[in-house]
């Protein structure tokens, strides 16, 4: 797309986008995080219409961050991704949704600089739902679920289904989850979960 059709569509988004930049100028410390993490990664104006005009989910993020009340009366102009469902009472600043058709993030709490593919689940399960660490990434089609804590700076690979905690600066792949990566050293022989969790108690 050349850069004149481009200026087109974001001249004529940003008519229609009004209301959303009124709130975000309201809001700037909540959504500017996020708002890094995407499009040119910059805290502007531009940035937000270009984010929202171009990448959906980010459209879900931003009405997430400003409430069911406030953004019932704007969703009709800009629709979110509607497969994207969030039921989670807190999520970090520094979000970053990508591609997240078919998401289901029921988490009781998700830190900062969460990462998040599409076809993600987290769920209730065993001892309720997940509680997600800081500077977590999950990638495509993983699932976690029940009552489980996710550390800080883990990497949850494609596929990988999680029913037990995850100790801190992991990274883990597989159904069932093993630990292939521990404080940045790749380890010869994958760790099941529930031998950590034997051996950190």
């Amino acid at each position: 797309m050349n850069k004149y059709t481009q200026a087109v569509i974001l001249s004529a988004s940003t008519l229609r986008m009004l209301p959303h930049i009124a709130l975000y100028l309201a809001h700037r410390k909540e959504i500017d995080p996020d708002l890094l993490k995407v499009q040119d990664q910059k805290a502007t104006v531009g940035n937000f219409i270009k984010a929202c005009t171009r990448e959906k989910v980010f459209r879900n993020l931003f009405y997430y961050r400003m409430g069911d009340y406030r953004s019932a009366l704007i969703k009709w102009l800009l629709p979110p991704e509607p497969t994207l469902n969030i039921w989670c009472p807190s999520i970090g600043p520094g979000a970053h949704f990508e591609h997240n058709y078919a998401t289901y993030l029921n988490a009781e709490r998700i830190g900062s600089d969460f990462y998040c593919l599409q076809l993600v689940t987290l769920g209730n399960g065993k001892g309720g739902r997940p509680t997600i660490g800081h500077h977590v990434s999950i990638y495509t089609g993983a699932m976690v679920f029940g009552g489980v804590t996710i550390g800080d700076h883990v990497t949850i690979g494609a596929g990988t289904l999680v029913n037990k905690d995850v100790p801190a600066h992991c990274t883990v792949v597989g159904n069932p989850a093993q630990i292939i990566k521990k404080d940045g050293k790749r380890l010869d022989t994958p760790i099941p979960l529930s031998s950590t969790a034997r051996q950190d108690a």
